[in-house]
C-alpha cells in the first residue's frame, strides 16, 4: 500500500509538472505575441467562464472518492448519474453566459466569440470525475499520459494559429480543444479498461449526490468569486491592461501550484481511507501534507519575491514590468490557498462539509469588499492585496474561528511544527 501510494503521489506530481512546465511556457509565448489589451481580455474571458464551471460542477469534485470508498460496486453508476447531470446543468450555463455576454458588453467585439468557444470546455469538462477514480485506483500514470496526449495536439494548434495567422479566436478554440481531447480519452479508457463499470444514469442517485455536495457547489460558486472577481473589477474599474498586468502576477504566484495540487490530490485518497481505517494514520497524513505544502509555498513565495523583477523581464518582457509590485504581494496568498484545498478534505472526511460554506462565503465577501475599497486607489496592487488578505482569513483564520473545525487548526500549527505524532 505504501509503495503503491508513493508511486501514485509521484505519477500525479509527474503529470502536473509537465503539463504546467508546457502550459507556463505557452502562455509566455501567448504574452509575448499578442498586446497586452488582447492578452487582458483572454483572461478577462476566463474569469467569466469560471463563474459558469463552478455552476457546472455541481460540487461533485469535493465528494466521488467518498462514493467510491463507501460503494465501489456501484461506480458506473455514480460516475454516470454526476456526469450526466453536469452536463445538462452545463448546457443550461452556456446558454445563459451567451445571453449575458451578448446584453451586457458593448466595448470588445470579439468578446462574445472568445467566451462561447471557452465555453465549451464547461460542456465537456463533466468528463474529468473519470480522473477521480482513476487516481482512486491508483492509476494516476494514465492520467498524466492522456493528459500530456491532450495538451500535445491542443498546443500544436495554438502555436500554429498564433504564429501563422496571429489569430485570437483561434488560440482560444485551441485552449478549449485540450479540454475536449482529454475528455474523450478518458471516457475510451474508462469503457476499455473498466468494462464492468458500465455508465448509468440514475435520477435518485445525483439526487443523494446532491444531498451530499450542495455545500460544495456554494463554496465553488463562492471560491469562483474570491478568484475570480479581482480581475472582473479590475476590468470594470480600469482596463484590459490591468487585467493583463495581474494575470501576469497571479499566473507566476501560482506557478508553484504543480507541486501542492500533486501533493493534495495524491494524499487525498490515502487520508479518506485511513479516517474509517486508521485514525492515527489518518491525522499524520493531514499533518504531512500541511507540512509539505507549507513549506513548499514559502520557500518559493521568499524566492519570487526577491527575484520579481528580473523574472518577469526575462519571461514575459519589458510591457509586462508594471506587474512587478503586484507579484510581490499576491505570491504570498498560494500558502493559505492550499491550506483551503487541505481543509476541505478534512471537512470531507470529518462529515463536517457544511462548513464550507460558511468559511467560502467569508472569503468571498471578503475579497468582493476588498476589492472594492483597494481598486481604486492602490488599482492591481490593491487587487494583490485584497487576494492575500481573503485567503488568510477564509482559510486560517476562520478555520480557529470556528469551533468545530478547532481540530484542523491545531493539526495546520502542529505539521508547521514538523510534529507528526
Amino acid at each position: 500500500m505504501q509503495k503503491t501510494f508513493k508511486r501514485n503521489v509521484g505519477w500525479i506530481f509527474i503529470g502536473n509538472v509537465a503539463h504546467a512546465v508546457l502550459q507556463y511556457l505557452l502562455n509566455i509565448y501567448i504574452a509575448r505575441v499578442f498586446s497586452t489589451d488582447d492578452y487582458g481580455l483572454i483572461n478577462y474571458a476566463a474569469s467569466l467562464i469560471a463563474f459558469f464551471t463552478s455552476v457546472g460542477t455541481l460540487g461533485f469534485s469535493g465528494i466521488i472518492i467518498k462514493s467510491f470508498s463507501e460503494d465501489e460496486k456501484n461506480t458506473g453508476k455514480y460516475l454516470g448519474s454526476a456526469i450526466g447531470a453536469r452536463l445538462m446543468f452545463s448546457v443550461g450555463a452556456i446558454v445563459l453566459l451567451q445571453v449575458i455576454v451578448r446584453t451586457a458588453n458593448s466595448e470588445d467585439a470579439m468578446l462574445p466569440t472568445i467566451v462561447f468557444y471557452q465555453s465549451i470546455s464547461i460542456l465537456f469538462g463533466a468528463f474529468d470525475l473519470i480522473v477521480y477514480w482513476f487516481r482512486y485506483q491508483y492509476e494516476a500514470q494514465r492520467v498524466a499520459v492522456l493528459k500530456l496526449a491532450a495538451f500535445f495536439v491542443s498546443a500544436a494548434w495554438r502555436i500554429v494559429v498564433v504564429a501563422v495567422f496571429r489569430s485570437l479566436t483561434g488560440y482560444v478554440f485551441g485552449v478549449t480543444l485540450e479540454t475536449v481531447v482529454f475528455s474523450i480519452l478518458l471516457a475510451v479508457s474508462f469503457r476499455k479498461n473498466y468494462p464492468e463499470h458500465r455508465f448509468h444514469f440514475s435520477a435518485r442517485t445525483v439526487r443523494d449526490l446532491l444531498l451530499i455536495s450542495y455545500p460544495f457547489i456554494t463554496s465553488e460558486i463562492l471560491s469562483t468569486i474570491y478568484g475570480q472577481t479581482d480581475k472582473i473589477m479590475l476590468k470594470s474599474m480600469m482596463n484590459n491592461e490591468a487585467v493583463a498586468m495581474y494575470s501576469v502576477a497571479l499566473t507566476l504566484a501560482s506557478a508553484i501550484s504543480i507541486i501542492p495540487q500533486a501533493l493534495i490530490e495524491g494524499f487525498r485518497p490515502d487520508i479518506l481511507k485511513y479516517r474509517a481505517t486508521d485514525p492515527a494514520q489518518y491525522h499524520r497524513r493531514l499533518k504531512q501534507l500541511y507540512a509539505s505544502v507549507f513549506w513548499i509555498c514559502i520557500a518559493y513565495c521568499i524566492a519570487i519575491t526577491v527575484l520579481a523583477k528580473w523574472i518577469i523581464l526575462i519571461l514575459y518582457g519589458e510591457k509586462y514590468l508594471g506587474a512587478v509590485p503586484a507579484l510581490s504581494l499576491v505570491v504570498w496568498y498560494t500558502t493559505f490557498s492550499y491550506f483551503g484545498s487541505i481543509n476541505n478534505i478534512y471537512m470531507v472526511a470529518e462529515n463536517k462539509a457544511k462548513w464550507v460554506q460558511i468559511t467560502t462565503l467569508v472569503g468571498a465577501l471578503t475579497n468582493v469588499c476588498l476589492n472594492f475599497l483597494l481598486i481604486p486607489r492602490f488599482g492591481v496592487v490593491g487587487a494583490a492585496g485584497a487576494s492575500l488578505l481573503t485567503q488568510f482569513i477564509a482559510n486560517f483564520v476562520m478555520v480557529y474561528l470556528i469551533k468545530p473545525l478547532r481540530e484542523d487548526f491545531f493539526l495546520i500549527l502542529q505539521a508547521i511544527r514538523l510534529d507528526f505524532k
